[in-house]
């Protein structure tokens, strides 16, 4: 039984002469993220990252609009990418990081030969990051950073004199794992990590004068710093850190302070909880942050919105009566990132924060005192990013299924509600989009309304006797969320003649916490038969071809493709991507093996291995009979590439039809964040796939 809700327009985009997207689209897609407002409310600071063609790379640019009227200015220019703007308190100066050509880092190396050694470490052939700072007027940047592992997340002193950032640093030596070649010494469990390879420094915290001078390292250690935050006053800087002795083992993330000047650190919470995005009242005397008491590796608790002395104290718990989770859950190939720490309103009495429900993301109202919680935006859309301008107007980064993200300012009084960029109307105007339909069916077990969504392909219209095959498309995580913004994989997929399929099973985000970690130790259980739900409740449609369904999906959709076709012989084809395969060796493969998979299976390899083999899909291959194309990254270290190659010479010795396709020096982003080229042969592939079996 099912109901499709028609509020989404099923079409979306040009008129009668408008043609389908494309691939290469890609390069003609504005990726418009992270927007920060100037201290008197008046600009918006913000980025625009596009895929550079000529280089195979990415090139960003900061931008200025006004919150209410006046066109968008682009402040920086290049080839080089120009990220996270952060405003001097006068609101004169811009600081951001980037990789354009600047001096050359200082080198903390003795000799040369040590020094030859960091250079290979440290660069990789890629420019660094380093802090820059230019006018809003324009003009040239000024390089202010010389890091010698890269510089980011810069943050101005509230006097204006001193920029905090972030920079990876050396370890004191260690006779005892110095290196006598060029072999690595292994001592700790966290020694690698997906994007970045292996963990050889850490992230600390790091001041520079604004004039010029020395930079000067505040803490130290081998624990990451991240999300600092200066004290109005200007006295100290509060950060987020692990500084437990047992960090590779647990997943806490604690507040901390430490002098400006320098000095001890100060632990502000319990060390034991899962605590970030700290954020300063207007009058300094509380901080707001975002978290858990009782944090998991595997994620799936609700984050709560809380506050406390900003010299530490109490926490009050604002959101505690209310079953959804602080934060955007949402998913998309097309977004860059976004501040998403809670806003607090010009008058400290109430927090502005990011929440996920049924597929959308909005900003949400809370007053401290009641924590009575209200939507501040609505409709089918993900609101990524939130920035007060002034007292009255929020300013969200937003999107729908055939929209890219844009900036658009809210009025907080009337409600009314401004588009403020529109750096894709070229491409809009051209291209036509599928809208995104919803459907709402009931779980097998009767115990949970489900949602999901359809793409049809350009130019179908209802009754007109065309039948197209289906794809069904299984969202990562497992504890995320498919829903209101634009994949342009679905709709490249909707352009290429195929109706595509996307559901939110138990496990998602944007339900309440039950639904959410309803699948912890029951992968395949429940949320496989709320999948397969959703496809029973459009195969009898007019328009659908049910002898003609594909499924594909990464990471963890990548292991539900895998069981998917274990489990049913239904599909005509798959492609799994990223996946995973077989836990028994995942726990000791992946980056996250040894605390995420004890905690969604609560076993060991060496005490659990008949529980970790029945939820590995490799343990059902005999069963799989699906033409299945297997996609992995060779530097994924999430779902390492050891989960393909078992399951590509497990289906290639039983004869079954299989392929294998290996992309090179990319990690478990590629997607999202892989060179253009890649990620072009990824969609190649997959469509590629579908279109021979289809």
């Amino acid at each position: 039984m099912s109901e499709l809700d028609n509020a989404s327009a099923p079409i979306a985009g040009a008129g009668a002469d408008a043609r389908t997207i494309t691939a290469d689209d890609l390069f003609r897609i504005n990726l418009v993220g992270d927007p920060r407002t100037s201290p008197d409310g008046m600009q918006i600071a913000y980025v625009v990252t596009l895929l550079d063609r000529d280089a195979d790379d990415y090139r960003s640019a900061i931008w200025l609009v006004h919150p209410l009227d006046g066109e968008p200015r682009q402040l920086t220019s290049g080839v080089a990418r120009d990220n996270s703007p952060c405003w001097s308190p006068d609101g004169a100066l811009i600081a951001f990081s980037s990789n354009r050509p600047g001096n050359p880092p200082e080198k903390s190396a003795s000799d040369d030969e040590t020094a030859a050694n960091a250079k290979k470490k440290s660069n990789d052939d890629k420019p660094l990051n380093q802090i820059w700072i230019i006018s809003v007027g324009g003009g040239e940047a000024r390089q202010v950073t010389r890091q010698e592992h890269g510089a980011s997340a810069p943050t101005w002193s509230p006097d204006g004199r001193t920029i905090s950032f972030l920079a990876a640093t050396d370890p004191p030596e260690d006779e005892h794992t110095k290196p006598i070649a060029d072999e690595r010494i292994i001592e700790r469990m966290q020694y690698r990590h997906d994007g970045s390879g292996f963990v050889e420094r850490a992230q600390q915290l790091w001041t520079v004068p604004v004039e010029g001078g020395a930079a000067r390292q505040l803490t130290k250690g081998d624990m990451d710093i991240t999300q600092p935050a200066w004290a109005p006053d200007g006295r100290h800087i509060v950060f987020v850190s692990n500084r437990c002795a047992d960090r590779d083992t647990n997943h806490f993330s604690a507040l901390h302070r430490i002098p400006a000047a320098g000095g001890e650190v100060q632990l502000l919470t319990e060390e034991n909880v899962g605590f970030n995005s700290p954020v300063f009242s207007p009058d300094g005397t509380r901080l707001a942050f975002v978290g858990i008491t009782d944090p998991d590796p595997g994620g799936g608790k609700n984050n709560h919105l809380w506050t406390m002395p900003a010299s530490g104290g109490e926490s009050t718990d604002h959101t505690a009566g209310w079953d959804r989770s602080i934060g955007d859950e949402g998913m998309s190939d097309l977004f860059t990132g976004a501040d998403q720490r809670p806003v607090w309103t010009a008058d400290g009495t109430s927090i502005i924060v990011l929440s996920s429900d049924h597929g959308a993301t909005h900003a949400h109202w809370v007053p401290l005192e009641t924590g009575n919680v209200s939507a501040v935006t609505a409709g089918p859309r993900r609101i990524a990013g939130i920035a007060l301008a002034g007292e009255d107007n929020l300013v969200t980064l937003a999107g729908t299924p055939s929209e890219p993200f844009e900036l658009f300012t809210v009025d907080l009084v009337t409600g009314q509600e401004l588009q403020r960029t529109n750096h894709n109307r070229a491409l809009l105007d051209e291209v036509e989009l599928s809208g995104a339909e919803e459907l709402r069916y009931l779980s097998p077990d009767g115990a949970y309304e489900l949602q999901g969504w359809l793409l049809h392909p350009p130019g179908y219209r209802p009754g007109a006797g065309v039948k197209y095959p289906l794809i069904l498309e299984v969202h990562g995580g497992p504890h995320a969320m498919y829903g209101y913004a634009m994949f342009h994989e679905m709709q490249l997929l909707a352009a290429k003649g195929y109706v595509v399929l996307f559901t939110n099973p138990r496990g998602s985000s944007g339900y309440g916490e039950s639904f959410t970690t309803s699948t912890r130790g029951h992968w395949g259980e429940s949320d496989m038969p709320d999948i397969i739900a959703g496809l029973d409740a459009v195969l009898d449609r007019d328009e659908i071809d049910p002898n003609r369904i594909g499924v594909t999906g990464g990471s963890y959709g990548g292991f539900m493709t895998n069981w998917i076709i274990g489990h049913t012989d239904r599909f005509r084809a798959a492609v799994t991507q990223r996946c995973v395969s077989n836990f028994h060796s995942f726990y000791g493969t992946s980056d996250i093996g040894f605390t995420f998979g004890e905690f969604e299976f609560g076993g060991t390899p060496w005490a659990d291995a008949e529980k970790l083999l029945a939820f590995s899909p490799i343990s059902y291959v005999e069963q799989m009979h699906t033409p299945l194309l297997i996609i992995h990254n060779e530097q994924d270290l999430r779902c390492p590439i050891e989960q393909a190659e078992q399951l590509f010479i497990s289906l290639k010795r039983l004869g079954r039809e299989v392929a294998f396709v290996r992309i090179p020096n990319e990690d478990h982003n590629l997607s999202r964040t892989g060179k253009p080229s890649r990620r072009l042969a990824r969609l190649h592939h997959l469509i590629g796939w579908f279109d021979a079996h289809l």
